[in-house]
């Protein structure tokens, strides 16, 4: 693989070199703000597998569409408008902060490769202690394990990381269509017996999920989120050349200029808005008839059709990325217009610790408060709600005194091999 002319190898005494982070006047607001929104609207699918145990009812093929008119609402709106959407966003804005600090590396003569190792390991770790204590369904994990597998392409060109992250996209869709086709078309309805055996497991864990998060102490909890972790990351890690394809794009969107110049790449953020919000709307249409839960577990609520489980695939794989597109390129303008608005983006620049926060006030609300399964998919947005408006005020005030969030602290100073300051000088 081939490095840019604009990026330069690092001089062979960059290991002795120790690398210093980006400081918080050099960083991008309108990162911030576009990580800020996508930390915010993925909690809208996360409370749908915190709220109660539908997770097992998709595992059984039992999952059934709303039957409260409300209720059809939101889950056709959160699944239409959100669902694979900001974890599209996130997996964009990674590529993105992968190639700003590659590119910052080699320009100070560090290696790129063991920053990022560095970092992407102890995300692995956070990864693993968030899934287990707090949401099974945790994205930091396989991310972790994304980032490395993009090291190798950290020297590629700007063209040939898009050819990579389109060919992985289109071939990925072509694998998942036929598989698809051939199990949900081709098939007869019969259940074979192991089929029917882990159902019979699934139901037994459907109920003891319930009781440990409602009557349970603490090992209850923590042993009905390993399963939870242990069936869910499972199946994550299917997903990551799928979040790779991503990476790259991200990667080749640094490396094009856009994320570092947004305003003299305002004529190619107009296009993109266009084509995301055009194209992308109404390709998605059909993730609202799976839902979050259907288009999050791959599951179709029962009642649907095989030909909308078939449409919902290329939905899921390229129709939810292009609408991601779509919001990020149309946010960045609105921020080039109208300014940075300043709580969103400290959201985004605490996103970690913000993510993390979030799975800590559902799990209080949902285990601590015993109140698991007993929330709709309407009243569940309340809870979003509530967690939006504290984040958007904890997190500026939090950043007046301290110049990161307390798990990005920890992470940068991890990174960077030494404690940095986290008080901000008076």
């Amino acid at each position: 693989m081939t490095t840019p002319p604009s990026l330069p190898p690092p001089p062979p005494s960059s290991a002795t070199q120790v690398p210093r982070p980006v400081q918080p006047r050099d960083r991008e607001p309108i990162l911030d703000l576009l990580r800020g929104f996508a930390l915010l609207g993925i909690l809208l699918i996360n409370i749908e597998l915190l709220r109660g145990p539908v997770l097992f009812d998709a595992l059984t093929a039992d999952l059934s569409a709303p039957a409260d008119d409300a209720d059809r609402i939101a889950s056709f709106l959160v699944g239409w408008l959100a669902a694979g959407k900001f974890v599209s966003s996130f997996a964009i804005l990674f590529g993105v902060g992968a190639a700003l600090l590659t590119a910052k590396a080699w320009q100070r003569g560090w290696s790129a490769h063991r920053l990022l190792a560095r970092r992407y390991s102890l995300l692995a770790v956070f990864g693993l202690a968030h899934m287990v204590l707090l949401f099974p369904g945790d994205i930091l994990f396989v991310y972790a394990l994304t980032g490395f597998a993009l090291l190798p392409f950290l020297g590629v060109r700007t063209r040939t990381a898009l050819w990579w992250s389109g060919g992985l996209v289109a071939a990925l869709t072509a694998v998942a269509i036929l598989a698809t086709a051939s199990g949900d078309l081709a098939g007869d309805g019969s259940q074979d017996p192991v089929s029917g055996a882990l159902d019979s497991v699934f139901d037994e864990r459907r109920q003891a999920t319930i009781a440990a998060y409602t009557e349970g102490g603490l090992g209850e909890v923590l042993a009905a989120r390993s399963f939870e972790a242990l069936v869910l990351q499972t199946g994550q890690l299917t997903s990551i050349p799928w979040l790779l394809a991503l990476f790259l794009l991200g990667l080749a969107t640094a490396r094009a200029g856009v994320a570092t110049d947004p305003a003299g790449a305002r004529a190619l953020l107009r296009r993109l808005a266009l084509l995301g919000l055009g194209v992308g709307l109404p390709a998605n249409l059909v993730l609202g008839l799976l839902g979050p839960v259907g288009t999050a577990t791959g599951t179709a609520p029962e009642g649907t059709s095989a030909w909308v489980a078939l449409a919902a695939v290329p939905a899921q794989l390229v129709a939810a990325p292009l609408l991601a597109v779509g919001y990020l390129a149309s946010l960045t303008l609105l921020a080039l217009r109208f300014g940075t608005w300043r709580p969103l983006a400290a959201v985004g620049q605490m996103a970690l610790t913000a993510y993390l926060s979030q799975s800590l006030i559902a799990t209080v609300v949902f285990v601590g408060w015993s109140t698991y399964d007993a929330w709709t998919a309407t009243s569940a947005l309340t809870v979003v709600a509530a967690t939006w408006a504290l984040l958007l005020v904890v997190c500026p005030l939090w950043l007046r005194r301290y110049r990161f969030g307390p798990v990005e602290w920890l992470w940068r100073s991890w990174t960077y091999r030494g404690w940095q300051p986290l008080r901000r000088a008076r």
